[in-house]
């Protein structure tokens, strides 16, 4: 794994997803086989393979203060190309240093904060989080403990994930649960809602099948889950039908379990 520190420009940044989003890191380290945020690589010209280099970005907070003084007022989200509490993060801190900086400035009420993780190191920081508005996510696509080692090698447990949201939530912190990707013939979803029911909503993801993605990710599974390939090739090759099957299904679902679908994301 490649570590390296860098200087950034800002640390908040306009998102076409939300309104802001802060990046402490460039790349993760989870290796998650599905990630379709290697894009990165192409954009900045990186040569290493995506999930084997981190560039902590060491100059984020002391950028923070004057750029929450500046901008309007926003939604935050913590974050979209990298996982803000991966390995890392536990050396450096550059998470907790922006979290302490927002929580300390005179002007965090301008300013809604959701938190996306797959890392159990975010209870680190429950201290911090009860003192801002914020939420705070995890992202899930199965239960199943072997696959998940092998899909997504280097981040928590996905029962120490909903620990964690769990505890969030005993905290007094809003908790909601992502469901993403759905992997064709591997995620359940009704197992899912069922063990997300007590977060405040989801969101649903459905897997980005673009031939960037595709041409590392469908390898692997031919490799690792050579009878999921028939559910795979169907979803690729089908997409509209598929997706039409996978909205049906988590209607019926936010019904049964009684919990709100913020939206069911495709590619």
């Amino acid at each position: 794994m490649k570590i390296k520190e860098i200087q950034c420009k800002s640390c908040m940044t306009i998102s076409k997803l939300t309104d802001y989003v802060i990046n402490p890191y460039t790349g993760c380290q989870h290796g998650c086989k599905y990630c379709y945020a290697d894009f990165i690589r192409r954009f900045q010209k990186i040569p290493d393979a995506w999930g084997e280099f981190v560039f902590a970005k060491v100059n984020c907070p002391d950028l923070l203060p004057k750029e929450l003084e500046k901008k309007k007022p926003g939604n935050i989200w913590l974050a979209s190309v990298c996982d803000c509490y991966m390995p890392v993060e536990a050396k450096y801190k550059l998470t907790r240093k922006v979290l302490e900086i927002i929580s300390e400035s005179d002007f965090k009420d301008k300013f809604t904060i959701e938190i996306l993780t797959k890392s159990a190191l975010i209870k680190r920081d429950f201290d911090l989080l009860k003192k801002l508005n914020v939420e705070v996510g995890c992202s899930l696509n199965t239960l199943d403990e072997n696959v998940a080692r092998k899909i997504e090698p280097l981040a928590s447990s996905p029962r120490e994930r909903i620990k964690v949201l769990k505890e969030a939530k005993e905290n007094g912190i809003k908790v909601y649960g992502f469901i993403s990707p759905i992997l064709p013939g591997i995620t359940n979803l009704e197992k899912l809602f069922r063990e997300l029911s007590f977060c405040e909503y989801v969101w649903v993801e459905v897997l980005n099948t673009r031939k960037s993605v595709m041409k590392r990710f469908y390898p692997f599974i031919k490799e690792n889950f050579p009878d999921k390939i028939k559910d795979f090739e169907f979803a690729i090759n089908n997409p509209e039908e598929y997706f039409k099957q996978i909205e049906e299904e988590v209607r019926m679902l936010e019904k049964k379990y009684k919990l709100k679908v913020r939206e069911i994301v495709k590619h």
